[in-house]
């Protein structure tokens, strides 16, 4: 492997991920006052924990070679109806959170039919539906609307024992999704298909089974996102997604994966969004202005960009020896 593609690799794996993220957060309590109260930092995984949901959701579409533009305004579109239907009362508050998972999965099925049966690219296609969602949410509203029950507002803003209840969420959100990425014929399957798809299509792999179950991944992890969203703000505000489809792209970009496909990780995901929280809270406690913040944003942007090009260049060759794959690459050598 050639020294940059081997840096960026080990840079970008999630051990690195999270020594990075104790490295800026060592940093932020030596150099900004107030960063290293406890209070602080249990704010930073509270406000870290949509964010990976909605990446975690869309982790599972980029490993496919895939992208969801549309999850911003999907978990947007969730914090609204969640806040209208409810209306403040306690007894409505699971029917009305199934049903918005019900809506995410949806979504993402009618993503998956457009992309298997229509050949739809998912870029143009999800950029489509980020239009047509936030259309409908201020063809609904275009005020706050509504109120959470104490129960989500608990959920989303409370600690036991210390420790956020939106941290425990994300948490079991991550382990359920590992495990599907690591141990299933669904994971093995999803790499292979990021990886190459004609070929997974070739070894027996149903691709489209396959992107369907991924884009059903993203939609739900985006009303999960909603969900706490909606829980911290108390109320339906129409612009509560904007911004979150970049920002899930970028915590799975710098997580490991590949906008290629074929690689990635949930654990890498979630010390990325956790990495982008300790970014954001440190700017919020400097006063940093809003632009410079979407300046730092967009050079993060350009840098997770510049890791995956990296990442994904093929190793020179040594004389006549052939080079073998890249690792964390899926291949199929039989029919699954």
């Amino acid at each position: 492997m050639d020294a940059a593609g081997g840096w960026a690799g080990r840079f970008v794996h999630p051990v690195g991920i999270f020594g990075l993220c104790g490295a800026a957060a060592v940093l932020a309590a030596w150099l900004v006052p107030g960063f290293a109260t406890a209070n602080n930092i249990a704010n930073v995984v509270t406000q870290s924990s949509a964010l990976g949901l909605v990446a975690i959701g869309q982790t599972f579409v980029i490993v496919a070679g895939l992208i969801d533009l549309s999850v911003g305004q999907l978990l947007g579109l969730s914090v609204v109806l969640t806040c209208a239907l409810t209306a403040g009362r306690s007894g409505w508050l699971i029917p009305v959170a199934l049903a918005m998972v019900a809506m995410g999965a949806g979504v993402g099925a009618a993503h998956s039919w457009f992309v298997n049966r229509l050949r739809v690219d998912s870029l143009i296609l999800t950029f489509g539906t980020l239009s047509v969602l936030q259309g409908v949410i201020f063809a609904y509203t275009d005020r706050s609307v509504g109120r959470v029950p104490p129960e989500l507002a608990w959920v989303a803003n409370e600690r036991v024992a210390g420790v956020p209840i939106a941290g425990l969420v994300l948490l079991g959100f991550a382990l359920i999704a590992h495990v599907a990425l690591t141990r299933t014929r669904f994971g093995v399957r999803l790499f292979a298909t990021g990886g190459d798809a004609e070929s997974a299509r070739r070894a027996g792999v149903g691709v489209h089974g396959v992107r369907l179950l991924a884009f059903v991944w993203s939609g739900i992890g985006a009303t999960l996102g909603g969900l706490l969203v909606a829980g911290r703000l108390g109320t339906g505000y129409p612009n509560a997604g904007q911004g979150f489809e970049l920002d899930a792209i970028v915590a799975v970009v710098l997580g490991g994966a590949s906008l290629a496909g074929g690689r990635g990780s949930i654990a890498g995901t979630v010390g990325a969004a956790l990495l982008l929280g300790v970014i954001s809270n440190v700017l919020n406690l400097l006063e940093v202005s809003a632009f410079v913040q979407t300046f730092a944003k967009g050079l993060i942007v350009v840098g997770a960009i510049v890791l995956t090009h990296a990442r994904s260049k093929p190793p020179a060759a040594t004389g006549s020896r052939a080079t073998a794959p890249a690792s964390g690459r899926s291949t199929l050598s039989s029919r699954p």
